[in-house]
């Protein structure tokens, strides 16, 4: 028996893309149901490229390609998580072809589609689809932002520096004390400017590290 020596983990070396991606899921951790059909609720496609979306404060964007897979036996579907530095991960699932020769074959294939991109982007950021049992005692999932121009990294953080992040606990109290506030939309502004946030809108997904919390804290007096 001939053994190899294994290849590298090539994730060991995702600094960055691993840096980004524990802060988008240290916000995000469901995509909500907002469709039915003939066996009840589910997430659509739509429902999880929404939340998806969050990601790009903090640098992470994603493609999905697709190019048949043998002689006419299917396709396969790749998704690409990259993120600004240039690192990238990349999941494949097969499509498999229309076999019983009814109905409209792109129809099908274009269901099969659909329905592939929305569990692969789910599990490719860590998602999970929101379930009626869960629901109450998860965070709430968190809404897109809707900017004019692309969004930036929320704050530069070095790939080798250890990351502390914002208390979920702590940060559910600075974001309730915040929305209640008069000047929600001056600390907010404040925030962007200091922390040199360069989307258009601030939204509490971007309140992530304990630094964003006492900024907001010293300007609501507590």
């Amino acid at each position: 028996m001939r053994i190899s020596a294994l290849p590298t983990n090539p994730l060991r070396r995702m600094k960055a893309l691993a840096t980004a991606l524990a802060q988008f899921q240290a916000i995000a951790t469901t995509a909500p149901k907002d469709s039915k059909g003939n066996y009840g609720s589910y997430t659509s496609l739509a429902s999880v490229i929404s939340v998806a979306k969050e990601a790009s404060a903090f640098g992470l964007c994603h493609i999905q390609t697709m190019r048949p897979y043998g002689d006419e036996q299917g396709h396969l579907l790749t998704t690409t998580l990259m993120h600004v530095s240039g690192e990238h991960l990349e999941s494949t699932i097969f499509l498999p072809a229309k076999s019983d020769g009814r109905g409209n074959h792109m129809q099908a294939l274009g269901s099969a589609l659909t329905y592939a991109r929305r569990y692969a982007l789910l599990a490719i950021y860590g998602l999970a689809s929101d379930d009626d049992d869960g629901q109450n005692s998860a965070p709430a999932p968190v809404a897109a932002v809707k900017a004019k121009a692309p969004i930036a990294v929320a704050e530069a953080v070095a790939p080798e520096q250890a990351v502390e992040f914002l208390d979920p606990i702590r940060k559910a109290e600075v974001c309730a004390a915040l929305k209640a506030s008069p000047q929600k939309l001056e600390i907010l502004e404040a925030l962007k400017v200091e922390f040199s946030i360069s989307s258009d809108i601030v939204s509490p997904s971007q309140i992530v590290l304990p630094a964003h919390a006492d900024f907001i804290a010293a300007r609501l007096g507590g």
